[in-house]
């Protein structure tokens, strides 16, 4: 091939390279724009995206390995401060176990209630003396001061976090009452859980020699100040934009979000009636009461109290017979001597204004939702 015939291939080559190059830059240049003009909108779906993918995530920078359960809080926090401007502002303190509260009064004479659970149980967003548990402790103390609730709850738990964090603790503790707070993702660990029979999963923590230096890294990342491409990316408002406008474009994701018609002066579609049998797949309600059975085990001669937290996110969808919450009253109604459910979501749904019980910004309980919690666990306990 001749100079003369390199040349068109080349200036071809050249334009393309240029026309991308622009392109790119031109994307740059409206993701720039689009960063600094989508806040002045104030708008108020994009700013709750932006909150949660910011919002600072206890567990993530507060967080410390444990051999047994995989990590807890760290321990002896004093006056923690989770503050994110005009949404979340509360304050953490932690005990010498790492877990949210006061040192635990280990005297023989204590009457301990125990509260398992994720960051719902934990009180996520709200003061200490406005949590499920410590309202509890407070009307408790009102028949017997002996009573003590103790919260063995941690932000991000699953159910194995629960077990192991429970099973642990319980001869020490040696509980009167459990109150277990489930929330829907608390059963999304089974695709990591190895099945080790037809009846039983392993859900031990089988600690690897470096999983305390993995742990530290990642609690480092989740740092104020530590900063990379990926928070960026994940915490901008044009992501948080993306993430809205995603579901218009997806039939998929469009078909979960069909709900029943809102009644005039409440905020959800309203509950279905419980169901002759719930409809969760097969494989997770076999794990669900695997787990479920194992506590309950673990509990002894104690009551076990399983109400469900009801988050906001799916409460806007309509209800429907396969919502874990129905395992949950199957269980109790087949162990009516040991279990009680409280149906919380229900209660929600048929609840005016039930946008009260959780946080503005947040899927988390409000200290209303926490209030209202405590009352209906109190009117089942035979106090």
């Amino acid at each position: 091939m001749t100079n003369s015939e390199k040349s068109p291939v080349r200036k071809k080559f050249s334009s393309s390279l240029i026309n991308m190059l622009l392109l790119i830059i031109s994307l740059c240049i409206v993701i720039i724009i689009s960063e600094i003009t989508l806040p002045l909108l104030k708008n108020r779906v994009i700013e709750e995206s932006v909150y949660c993918a910011r919002r600072p995530v206890v567990q993530g920078i507060y967080g410390a390995y444990h051999p047994q359960i995989e990590y807890t809080l760290q321990k002896n926090l004093h006056n923690i401060r989770l503050f994110y401007p005009g949404k979340l502002d509360y304050i953490l303190n932690t005990n010498t176990y790492g877990f949210r509260g006061p040192d635990w009064d280990l005297s023989a004479n204590r009457k301990n209630v125990v509260i398992l659970g994720d960051s719902f149980a934990m009180g996520w967003g709200v003061q200490w003396e406005q949590t499920m548990g410590k309202i509890l402790e407070k009307e408790l103390q009102k028949t017997d001061p002996a009573y003590q609730v103790i919260n063995l709850a941690i932000s991000g738990y699953d159910l194995n976090h629960i077990i192991r964090s429970f099973e642990l603790y319980k001869d020490l503790l040696k509980p009167v009452a459990v109150v277990y707070v489930f929330c829907k993702n608390d059963i999304n660990i089974l695709k990591d859980v190895k099945k080790i029979s037809d009846t039983e999963y392993d859900i031990e923590y089988h600690p690897q020699p470096d999983d305390e230096k993995k742990y530290q890294a990642v609690v480092a990342r989740q740092q104020p100040g530590y900063w990379s491409w990926s928070k960026f990316r994940q915490s901008s408002y044009v992501a948080a934009l993306i993430r809205i406008i995603r579901p218009t474009f997806s039939k998929r994701i469009r078909s979960f979000l069909g709900i029943d018609k809102i009644l005039k002066g409440y905020s959800f579609p309203p509950p279905i009636n419980p169901p002759p049998k719930a409809a969760l797949d097969e494989e997770h309600k076999q794990f669900f009461l695997y787990c479920l059975n194992r506590l309950r085990k673990d509990v002894g001669n104690s009551h076990l109290y399983l109400i469900d937290v009801s988050d906001k996110t799916k409460l806007y969808l309509k209800d429907t017979a396969d919502n874990p919450r129905w395992v949950l009253r199957e269980f109790s109604e087949n162990n009516k001597q040991s279990v009680s459910f409280i149906d919380f979501e229900s209660f929600i749904r048929n609840t005016p204004d039930g946008r009260k019980f959780h946080m503005d910004y947040d899927d988390h309980w409000s200290a209303a939702g926490h209030a209202a919690a405590a009352k209906l666990i109190l009117e089942k306990m035979p106090i």
